[in-house]
């Protein structure tokens, strides 16, 4: 399992492509969010989804979904809670790995300015908006920590999607490795 965070407009989506080209199954977190039943129903970026949830609730539909899936490797994109990707890594049963992806401010606001036509301040806007409800200053320390391989997307696409073949490899080199123990 690659477990993917990051910064808004890092590349966290594009990651989740990519991999998902490559073979992974693809797992939106906003989608297991929407299915759960425990916590508190807010809404966020137009789409009703759960906060405070229980972290068992949440583990079970994340399994769920991979089990029913046929890939060898399950993305699951885009974690915000730092706690919650510890949490998930560790109860998985196999490898797993915490992938954080981030870039510089000015290079985020000119891709979302660039991604969803709006001026520079707008963008500059949303994203200290989107950085501060996610609490990234806060928890960039327990990132750090537990993030297995740290992507600083300052680059073009060619290698950004080289680095996430190395973090694929990696995965599926764990995978192997564990089946023949």
């Amino acid at each position: 399992m690659i477990l993917l965070a990051g910064t808004s407009e890092s590349g966290k989506s594009t990651a989740g492509t990519y991999l998902a080209q490559r073979g992974a199954q693809r797992i939106k977190i906003r989608t297991i969010l929407l299915a759960l039943t425990s916590g508190t129903e807010v809404r966020h970026e137009g789409v009703c989804t759960r906060e405070g949830f229980d972290t068992e609730e949440f583990l079970s539909i994340v399994y769920e979904r991979v089990r029913t899936a046929a890939a060898d490797v399950a993305v699951v994109e885009s974690f915000i809670d730092a706690e919650l990707a510890h949490a998930t890594k560790a109860s998985w049963p196999g490898p797993a790995a915490i992938v954080f992806i981030t870039a510089a401010e000015p290079l985020r606001v000119n891709r979302l300015a660039a991604a969803i036509s709006i001026d520079h301040t707008a963008a500059h806007a949303l994203i200290k908006a989107k950085d501060a409800r996610k609490r990234v200053n806060e928890q960039l320390p327990r990132w750090r920590q537990i993030t297995d391989h740290w992507i600083d997307n300052r680059h073009d696409l060619a290698h950004f999607t080289a680095t996430l073949d190395d973090v694929y490899a990696a995965t599926c080199h764990s995978i192997t490795r564990t089946d023949h123990s």
